[in-house]
């Protein structure tokens, strides 16, 4: 059985709803107070504050990861075809495997056979005769990447951490990696990939 309010002037014919006078009284009540509103205003930049360092830290760390997986792809086809690798010419080294067309369509060939992928730069070198290094590095440090990566044809990865950004654009690349591990400890085998 439901409880029914009487009307204040007195009249009994008509019955109040009590679920229906508190819905009336929500309903006239026009969006957020002010103090409500500058609440949630708070609330959004605190997030907004917080979320944008982890966002530029999370596409630092995206353009790194994807940089180490374009070595390791250019590596296995440095492996299968030597000769493209040999002219220095990544392009031509890329080109040689019809496999990549589709997987990596948003390589920029630069000049001097150089790529350029997700903020990265990316070249062949022979530091010695016979002995074949891949190498990338930011495009602009700080901003599309921070370290710099190598890898030789069949080789695991190896990272550089590159904090004070000397490793940066078209024009300053990297140093090769030493041909044995412990002669430099400035570049460091990459684990997780």
């Amino acid at each position: 059985m439901t409880a029914r309010a009487l009307p204040r002037d007195g009249r009994t014919a008509e019955w109040a709803d009590p679920v229906t006078a508190s819905a009336a009284a929500v309903s006239e009540r026009h969006g957020l107070s002010f103090v409500d509103g500058a609440t949630l205003a708070l609330i959004a930049l605190v997030v907004v504050l917080v979320s944008l360092p982890r966002l530029r830290r999370f596409a630092l760390r995206e353009n790194e990861t994807d940089a180490i997986r374009m070595l390791r792809v250019l590596s296995d086809d440095a492996l299968g075809n030597g000769e493209a690798l040999a002219s220095g010419n990544l392009a031509a080294l890329l080109a040689s495997s019809a496999d990549h067309h589709v997987r990596l369509e948003d390589v920029e060939v630069l000049d001097g056979g150089r790529l350029r992928r997700h903020g990265y730069v990316f070249a062949g070198l022979e530091p010695v005769a016979g002995r074949f290094v891949l190498i990338a590095w930011p495009w602009e440090h700080g901003r599309t990447g921070l370290g710099a990566f190598a890898i030789e044809p069949g080789g695991e990865p190896l990272g550089l951490p590159n904090s004070d950004g000397r490793f940066s654009g078209p024009g300053s690349p990297p140093p090769p990696p030493p041909p044995s591990p412990g002669e430099d400890d400035a570049w460091r085998p990459v684990v997780g990939f």
